[in-house]
C-alpha cells in the first residue's frame, strides 16, 4: 500500500469547479482544515461549501481572489495567515485556458502566464513562512508542457501568440519552478499532470474527450499526500516521469527564476 501523509491544514486554489472541486471533496474527508479558493462570491458557491462540510470533519474556509490581479494573491495569502499559522499542503490548482486572442492581466502581464504561473509562485512565496519542513507544495501542471518551449526573451508572447502555446508554456514554467525550488525550499515541492480531464478548460482549447474530474482530483490528492514522492518530482498522473527537456536544463531554470522574481518584485514584499 502506498504510504500517505495525514493532512492537517490544506490550501487549495481553483477549488470551486472541475479538478479542484473534485480534489476538495476528497480532502474534506481527511483534512483538519481546508481553505478553498475561487473567483466567485461566497453565495454563488455555497452549495459546494455545504457539500464539503457534509463530506467529512474538515473545517471549511472559503477565500475569494481573482488571479488576474496579483494584489488579490497577496490578499489571499494574508487571509490564509489570518486563519492559520501553519499550512501543511498548498495545492496550486487554479488555472485558465489560453485566451482566444492575446490579452494582458490587470497588472500588464500575459494573462495565461499570470493566472497559471505567476500567481502560483507568488502565493507559494508568500505562504512559505507558514509551511513547515514536512509540508508540501503541489503545482497542477499538464502534459502539454512536454511539447512547449519558453522563450525567456519574449515572456509576454508579443511575437507570436496561440492559446495552446500560452497554456502549455505556463505549465512548463510551473514544472521548472518545482524542479528548481526543490533544492531551495524547506517543504517538498512537486508538479503533477492530473490526466486529460473533461472540463470546460480542456474543451476551450482541444476538441477531445477526457476522464472525469474525479479522476483528475484523485491524482492531485495522491500527489499531495503520498509520502514516497521526492521533492522536485514530476508526476504523470501517479507515475514519476521525466519532464520536458527544457525543464531539465539548469541554465533555463535559473533564467526563468530570475525573470519570475523580477516580474513579481512589486508583490513579494
Amino acid at each position: 500500500m502506498t504510504p500517505h501523509r495525514p493532512p492537517a491544514t490544506v490550501v487549495l486554489t481553483g477549488a470551486t469547479s472541475g479538478i479542484g472541486a473534485a480534489a476538495a471533496r476528497r480532502l474534506a474527508g481527511s483534512a483538519g482544515r481546508l481553505l478553498v479558493h475561487g473567483r466567485g462570491d461566497e453565495p454563488e458557491i455555497r452549495p459546494l461549501l455545504d457539500q464539503l462540510r457534509a463530506a467529512g470533519p474538515a473545517e471549511i474556509v472559503y477565500a475569494r481572489a481573482d488571479f488576474d490581479r496579483l494584489d488579490d494573491v497577496v490578499d489571499l495569502a494574508d487571509r490564509v495567515a489570518d486563519v492559520t499559522d501553519r499550512v501543511d499542503i498548498l495545492v496550486n490548482n487554479a488555472g485558465r485556458p489560453g485566451a482566444p486572442r492575446r490579452r494582458t492581466s490587470e497588472d500588464g502581464y500575459e494573462a495565461t502566464l499570470q493566472t497559471n504561473y505567476l500567481a502560483a509562485v507568488l502565493l507559494t512565496e508568500r505562504l512559505l513562512p507558514l509551511l513547515p519542513p514536512s509540508g508540501r507544495v503541489v503545482h497542477v501542471s499538464s502534459a502539454t508542457h512536454l511539447s512547449a518551449t519558453f522563450d525567456l526573451d519574449d515572456p509576454q508572447l508579443r511575437r507570436a501568440y496561440a492559446p495552446t502555446t500560452a497554456y502549455a508554456r505556463s505549465k512548463l514554467a510551473l514544472v521548472a519552478h518545482a524542479v528548481r525550488q526543490a533544492a531551495h525550499y524547506r517543504p517538498a515541492i512537486v508538479a503533477v499532470h492530473p490526466g486529460v480531464i473533461s472540463t470546460p478548460l480542456l474543451h476551450a482549447m482541444f476538441a477531445i474527450g477526457g476522464d472525469s474530474p474525479s479522476h483528475g482530483g484523485a491524482n492531485v490528492v495522491e500527489a499531495a499526500l503520498r509520502a514516497d514522492v521526492p521533492s522536485g518530482a514530476y508526476l504523470d498522473e501517479r507515475r514519476i516521469a521525466d519532464p520536458a527537456p527544457q525543464v531539465r536544463d539548469a541554465t533555463f531554470r535559473d533564467g526563468l527564476h530570475r525573470l519570475t522574481m523580477s516580474l513579481l518584485a512589486p508583490w513579494l514584499g
